[in-house]
């Protein structure tokens, strides 16, 4: 099922005006979606609209009613915008087509090819329970801020270097490193995965005609960030969409750097470099936490009743064996303010 075209901005403005919407009330909701597309990754509209009335209670708002919420995004799934709002039989195929179940999906949270949806059934799944974070200045999140944990841990990976003539690639060739000799902050960086995507897309792949115009923005967005900040942004990513094992997050990150050239010198660099990457973790707005960071997410726990995590067979398994880190998943867990058992 094809996503619908965008309209022209004259059809569009037929459609509001059908729809009784006024354009104080429609500059609004341009910035409502987008701050929830962002906190969020995505958001029914039933849930959108409990999100608006709690919003409301706390600050000054423009008036709607629930059919004006439901009926905008009926006409902004015709328009350009920074998400998409899809009919949940588009992505439950299953589920009938309800006006409180269309979803606002962050268009960064869409993947393309058959995992279209992964990532989006990953944070319905792991934030299911969870309260929605509604702060005072939730508009304001139509451009995520940068943390100060963030700007830490890009100072140190800024200072990183490149050094090592070679690597060995994830799948095991000796290949050499372009970037010798360059700090992470000069060059951009594309890796194996990047790589055969935009093979894909350009139809390089036997069996695929491509879709050159996905290619070009795919390769422009990728040349358009430094490597340390590619690093960033895949931790990130990684961490609001919600992994399981706390090794997820840092696995990729480390196989990257090697491909960059980058050789730690030692312990206390590493331990430096893990210690700022977890920090900025708790610090996040997370998807997978309805917009709640870590750390904040803790704290409103414990002033609810702090939840408690038992350990299934799996997970006592991986900690016997070594595969995960017991003393370290236990430090995460209660530095994000779960008690284990």
């Amino acid at each position: 099922m094809a996503y619908p075209k965008p309209l022209s901005e004259k059809t569009l403005a037929r459609l509001y005006d059908k729809a009784g919407l006024k354009r104080e009330q429609i500059d609004f909701l341009r910035k409502f979606f987008p701050a929830c597309a962002n906190l969020y990754g995505t958001v029914f509209a039933e849930d959108a609209w409990s999100i608006y009335q709690e919003l409301s209670s706390k600050t000054e708002t423009v008036k709607l009613h629930r059919r004006d919420m439901y009926a905008s995004l009926a006409i902004m799934r015709r328009e350009n915008l920074p998400f998409y709002v899809f009919e949940i039989d588009e992505i439950y195929c299953d589920e009938p087509r309800l006006d409180k179940m269309r979803t606002v999906v962050l268009r960064d949270l869409v993947s393309s090819g058959y995992n279209k949806f992964r990532d989006v059934y990953k944070v319905h799944e792991l934030s299911v329970g969870k309260p929605f974070y509604v702060p005072k200045d939730l508009l304001s999140f139509t451009s995520m801020p940068e943390t100060d944990e963030e700007r830490r841990l890009l100072k140190l990976l800024n200072n990183l270097k490149s050094t090592c003539p070679e690597y060995t690639s994830f799948f095991g060739e000796t290949r050499k490193c372009p970037y010798n000799g360059k700090y992470l902050r000069e060059f951009s960086y594309i890796d194996e995965f990047d790589e055969h995507e935009l093979k894909w897309l350009r139809g390089e792949v036997e069996g695929h005609k491509g879709n050159p115009k996905k290619a070009e923005e795919l390769e422009t967005k990728l040349k358009s960030v430094t490597a340390a900040q590619y690093l960033i942004d895949g931790i990130k990513r990684k961490n609001s969409v919600g992994y399981d094992e706390a090794n997820d997050l840092t696995d990729s990150f480390f196989e990257d750097l090697t491909a960059m050239g980058v050789m730690l010198s030692g312990k206390y660099q590493l331990n430096t470099l893990i210690e700022a990457i977890y920090d900025m973790c708790n610090n996040q707005h997370l998807w997978c936490n309805h917009g709640w960071t870590p750390n904040a997410l803790a704290a409103h726990s414990s002033s609810t009743g702090m939840p408690t995590i038992t350990f299934g067979p799996g997970i006592q398994k991986a900690f016997a064996e070594g595969a995960i880190d017991k003393d370290e998943a236990l430090r995460i867990l209660h530095e994000m303010g779960y008690k284990t058992e």
